[in-house]
């Protein structure tokens, strides 16, 4: 017997005797009448998972009653998914609580070592419909911002009719949308979701605000702020109310002198370094930025620089096709696309405009030249740092002249935010631990929750059956390219080897500001 074989049926061993499995013998009999070894076996409960995965309950009892592969019931006895508490009503503890314990402490048994955590915000596409949850015997779907003036319970038909009388008299909501908080620890590929709210998106800032303070005190009053490490950044995307949630809760306190982060970071002239309770600052996501920046470049209100040269569509479209690889329809598709919230097609803009600058540098005069070194290795933190002080240091000079005309002042604030946040958090790593890497990819948010998880899971284990996520793919034309992760990481990014305030200030050195330009002594945020 070959070692292949042994491995086949170790394997189906374990599956029998670690679980009672039900169907298991009708699962083996269909395969063997079909002629299936224990190799194929063995691969057809792992299809099952998979499917699972991939298409939910529908698509398993589907091609469980086709194709004869492992049913539900099967699966939940050999394998573990990642659920999502609902929320049936308004957002109370016992939701929040149990998410963090099921999703978050119940995976982190036997690791020690603390890291530093980022809560992210965003809203979800939702059929906008009642539905039963027979496990609480209660009425889902409905917003939560309103549930409270109704009992979701179904104690009678009553109780049912009730309900239905609620929502047609729009005194309650079904969700438009559902609200879902993740969280994710710094230096590990990690998602774990805690909240799942229906809305009507009627919310306010302080309805966001109560929401976004009550994720991070239930984080803490479960224990994991000390079992797994402390709330370091909470990062959304520019939804206006959750933005001015954002800069009231975690833009307010001045950074302590007794906290082990001011000698580090109040030797950084210009950092605006107010921030929330506990130290907690504001993020965005990195793709939010992306799309409003190519938006802003192919608009008629243009980008305006402080020499007087104007960034538009127009000038664009005549540069840009000096690239080979371009030719006027593919120029025209980039600078004005079906869909502007097109994110591929925003980075395949900035790509393009990247090389451009790459292949034209020693030949075209300086009004492309910003005195960055466009061959630097950015694998390095400390390369990493200086740039993001480049980029804060040059856009406020810009910025700060011809006041506005560079950038809406909401953009101007969205990307030092999330500058900013990178040196805090880069900082609160070297003092937890220095010898840890720190990821910028772990700064901004994530747009997949809850089965993420599990279908992450699944393409590890089969990289060959991912298409890629065409709307999150940075600047290639590769579709098995999803987002930015560890594994395609290779530089020197320990958190340690950055002297954070000289990388500080080598960034401002080259974009070439005075010493002590107006303003620098308040805030880059605030020009």
């Amino acid at each position: 017997m070959s070692l292949t074989q042994l491995d086949d049926y170790s394997r189906l061993l374990m599956a029998i005797s670690e679980n009672d499995v039900p169907h298991l013998q009708q699962v083996i009999k269909i395969a063997m009448d079909n002629g299936a070894s224990i190799h194929e076996v063995v691969n057809k409960l792992e299809d099952a998972i998979e499917v699972y995965c991939l298409g939910g309950r529908q698509l398993l009892y589907a091609l469980n009653h086709k194709l004869g592969i492992p049913s539900i019931h099967t699966l939940r006895a050999r394998s573990t998914f990642t659920t999502i508490t609902p929320t049936l009503g308004p957002i109370c503890n016992e939701q929040l609580d149990k998410n963090i314990h099921s999703n978050v402490l119940s995976t982190r048994t036997g690791i020690m070592s603390l890291c530093g955590v980022s809560f992210m915000i965003d809203e979800m596409a939702l059929e906008e419909m009642a539905v039963h949850f027979g496990k609480y015997n209660m009425i889902g779907g409905l917003c939560w911002k309103h549930s409270n003036i109704v009992d979701p319970v179904l104690h009678t038909y009553k109780s049912a009719v009730r309900i239905a009388h609620k929502i047609h008299n729009r005194e309650v909501h079904l969700g438009k949308e559902v609200t879902v908080i993740g969280v994710a620890c710094f230096g590990k590929d990690k998602l774990y979701p805690v909240l799942a709210a229906p809305t009507c998106k009627t919310e306010d800032a302080a309805d966001m605000e109560g929401i976004l303070t009550h994720a991070i005190e239930r984080w803490s009053v479960t224990g994991a702020a000390t079992s797994v490490g402390p709330v370091w950044s909470f990062a959304t995307d520019g939804d206006a109310t959750r933005h001015a949630a954002g800069h009231r809760l975690f833009i307010k306190h001045p950074l302590s002198m007794d906290s082990p982060l001011f000698t580090i970071l109040s030797d950084m002239p210009g950092l605006n370094t107010l921030t929330g309770d506990n130290e907690v600052t504001l993020d965005f996501d990195f793709k939010h930025i992306f799309k409003c920046i190519c938006t802003l470049i192919r608009s008629p209100a243009n980008m305006t620089l402080n020499n007087g040269r104007i960034i538009n569509a127009i000038m664009l479209s005549w540069y840009l096709l000096w690239l080979p690889a371009h030719d006027e329809a593919s120029i025209t598709k980039l600078l004005h696309p079906d869909d502007p919230q097109d994110v591929p097609c925003a980075i395949e803009l900035m790509q393009a405009i990247i090389t451009f600058s790459q292949i034209q540098h020693d030949s075209i005069d300086n009004s492309f030249s910003t005195g960055v070194d466009i061959h630097a290795d950015l694998a390095e933190i400390k390369l990493l740092i200086q740039y993001t002080s480049h980029y804060a240091h040059l856009s406020f000079s810009v910025f700060h002249f011809p006041c506005r005309a560079f950038m809406p002042y909401q953009l101007y604030y969205d990307t030092q935010t999330m500058m900013k946040n990178i040196i805090f958090c880069n900082c609160k790593q070297q003092v937890l631990d220095p010898h840890e890497k720190f990821f910028v990819g772990d700064s901004g948010i994530l747009d997949r929750l809850g089965a993420a998880k599990d279908i992450d899971s699944m393409f590890k284990w089969h990289p060959e059956l991912d298409p890629g996520h065409c709307r999150l793919k940075m600047g290639t034309h590769h579709k098995n390219v999803d987002h930015i992760n560890h594994e395609m990481w290779r530089g020197d990014i320990v958190s340690g080897r950055c002297d954070l305030p000289l990388a500080w200030q080598m960034g401002r050195d080259a974009s070439y500001l005075p010493k002590h330009p107006k303003g620098l002594c308040l805030s880059l945020l605030t020009p």
